[in-house]
């Protein structure tokens, strides 16, 4: 089995050598200084629309990111020529962990907004604007397009800290330019302002805000030169093979990382996946009897809610079924978690069995992506860490879902998390599977343990997978390089892109 960085090492000059050049224009603009606007001075012509009763978190970018003093001001006018870029920041970027030095290595990076078109296929609806950032290795380098399938540097949440970006392998593999665009209704992108309205909410529409950016920078001078390839992880992964199955020809390769696709508000597939041998071999049945030796005992359930509530003070404030129910769902949760995130064997002593104490099945079941666990090195936990940044709290999290979403869409005063109303709209989602312990759970435990979205509630109406079906029918007539990866281990590789589905340059690579 080929390392990753032997993987990328060939693939990308399999990727870059074996296509054609593309000749590209460059636009000289001497009328355009190099000028740094202030993005909190530069919104005269622009106000974000508030909805009563939500109140627009601070912009950290703004308040607490100063511009960056050493920067090319080449870079600062040619991004000024753009016609539709605005509020050019310089500012230091720590884009990568340096596990010598134990700190990130830093470099200056170029924030700006682009102006967007709110509805592409009305453009009388007016634009808005898309937060993006540019680091630069040369105009003939290749260009490296992230399209983010969340906010810019903070996942979910609004912490508009575009510093502590990390940019992805193949930049550094590349010595490639990077661009990172933020999906719309993400972080400050909003083409209705913070608002709980998602008229404008689609993958077609994400898509289309891509192509318009990547048209205009093909063109500007600064990068462009070189190949173009999109990548993506997990829903930064989906978000690049949409644009694939859209955009065909706007990249010379696509390759996206451990991108699901759900058919169904109710898809068991991952799930499944990784209570099966291709995941964990024979060590997945060590996993199983973990699990009925805790859904199967009333007793040991107890002990652990007595055991959490002396550690962690939110669960005090819930009754004994409530604070139960979390832990059982929890050992699903957490257990998915770590199969996406942590290497098994970190986490294998931490399995408990049938007899052992209800601290170890505590401990089991609270270990999630966010744990220091013992043995791994300091590379593979900052890692970590940074894609885990901005996550709930165990406890909060199964009571975020269970609840807090619903008062947000019914009471109004909290916004709906945009991968909500976007999985309300067609992302489809995935619930637990407990077939394997069905004897041993009570009916309301299976219902909280395999709950769903429903759309109705936030007012969606569900396109029951057409628009995944139309992206697997496009790739599969599609002449585009296209690498889908996934990992043995993870579970979206129980929703990856169908084999059939794979067009005449596509192919899948798993890495163990």
């Amino acid at each position: 089995m080929k390392t990753v960085k032997q993987f990328f090492n060939n693939a990308a000059s399999i990727f870059m050598a074996a296509l054609m050049l593309l000749p590209t224009a460059c636009t000289d603009n001497d009328d355009n200084p190099a000028v740094i606007v202030d993005p909190a001075t530069s919104e005269d012509d622009y106000t974000i629309e508030v909805e009563t009763g939500l109140t627009l978190p601070e912009n950290e970018f703004l308040t607490k990111v100063p511009a960056a003093t050493d920067f090319d001001p080449d870079v600062i006018s040619a991004l000024n020529a753009i016609d539709k870029v605005t509020d050019v920041k310089p500012f230091t970027m720590k884009y990568i962990y340096n596990p010598d030095t134990k700190q990130f290595d830093s470099k200056t990076a170029y924030f700006f907004n682009y102006k967007q078109l709110i509805d592409h296929n009305n453009p009388s609806k007016g634009w808005f604007k898309q937060q993006c950032v540019l680091s630069v290795a040369g105009k003939d380098r290749p260009t490296v397009l992230v399209p983010e399938g969340y906010a810019l540097g903070s996942g979910q949440s609004l912490k508009n800290r575009l510093d502590l970006i990390k940019e992805p392998l193949l930049v550094s593999l590349l010595d490639a330019n990077c661009l990172r665009v933020e999906h719309r209704y993400f972080g400050w992108s909003l083409p209705e302002g913070y608002t709980n309205k998602w008229n404008y909410l689609s993958a077609k529409q994400n898509s289309d805000d891509l192509h318009a950016i990547v048209t205009a920078f093909r063109q500007c001078g600064i990068v462009g030169q070189g190949k173009w390839l999109s990548t993506g992880v997990s829903k930064p992964g989906m978000t690049t093979a949409f644009y694939a199955s859209e955009y065909p020809d706007d990249m010379d390769a696509y390759v996206p990382f451990c991108a699901p696709f759900m058919l169904s508000l109710s898809e068991t597939s991952s799930y499944d996946y990784i209570l099966t041998a291709n995941a964990l071999g024979d060590h997945v049945e060590k996993v199983k009897a973990a699990f009925r030796a805790y859904c199967g005992n009333r007793t040991l359930q107890q002990e652990t809610v007595k055991l959490v509530r002396e550690n962690d003070a939110e669960y005090r404030d819930y009754d004994d079924e409530t604070a139960r129910i979390n832990l059982l769902w929890l050992l699903f949760d957490n257990y998915w978690a770590k199969m996406s995130y942590v290497p098994y064997r970190l986490w294998d002593a931490m399995v408990p069995k049938e007899g052992d104490s209800a601290e170890k099945f505590l401990t089991f079941i609270m270990t999630d992506r966010s744990t220091r666990y013992e043995g791994e090195t300091d590379i593979e936990y900052q890692r970590r860490q940074n894609d885990a940044s901005g996550l709930e709290s165990s406890v909060a999290s199964y009571l975020y879902r269970a609840r807090a979403m619903r008062r947000a869409a019914t009471e109004g005063s909290v916004r709906l998390n945009p991968y909500v109303a976007h999985t309300c709209v067609e992302l489809g989602a995935v619930i637990n599977t407990t077939g394997w312990v069905d004897d041993l759970l009570t009916e309301t435990e299976k219902t909280e343990l395999t709950a769903t979205i429903d759309p109705a509630e936030y007012g969606f109406n569900y396109d029951n997978g057409a628009y995944m079906r139309k992206v697997f029918d496009n790739i599969s007539q599609s002449s585009s390089n296209i690498m889908f990866v996934y990992g043995k281990q993870d579970p979206w590789t129980g929703n990856r892109i169908p084999d059939n589905k794979l067009g005449k340059n596509c192919q899948i690579l798993y890495i163990a």
